[in-house]
C-alpha cells in the first residue's frame, strides 16, 4: 500500500499537517492534521510498504508499546486514510 498522491509533511503551530503538491493538489484539495505517530506512519506511505511492514518499522519506533497495540493504531489510521481515498492497497 502506498499514498496515491505526492504529500509534504511541515508542522504548524506545534500541528503536523500534510498538504498534497503537484499533480496531487487538483485530486485532493485540503490537507490533514495528524501527531508525531500519524507523520511516521505518513512518510513510511510514501514508498509502497505492506502492512506486515509497517507495522514492525512502527514497533521497532515505539518498544515500549505492544505488538497488539501498534498494529490496532497502524490499522486505524491506515484505515482512515483509505477511507478518505488517499492510500491505495
Amino acid at each position: 500500500m502506498k499514498l496515491k498522491f505526492e504529500f509534504v509533511i511541515n508542522e504548524i503551530a506545534d500541528q503536523k499537517v500534510a498538504v498534497a503538491v503537484g499533480e496531487g493538489l487538483e485530486e485532493f484539495n485540503g490537507f490533514l492534521k495528524m501527531n508525531d505517530t500519524g507523520a511516521s506512519i505518513f512518510e513510511k506511505l510514501k514508498d509502497d510498504i505492506s502492512e506486515e511492514e509497517l507495522i514492525s518499522a512502527m514497533a521497532k519506533e515505539y518498544p515500549n508499546e505492544t505488538t497488539d497495540s501498534v498494529a490496532e493504531c497502524v490499522k486505524d489510521f491506515v484505515g482512515k486514510l483509505i477511507e478518505a481515498g488517499i492510500v491505495e492497497k
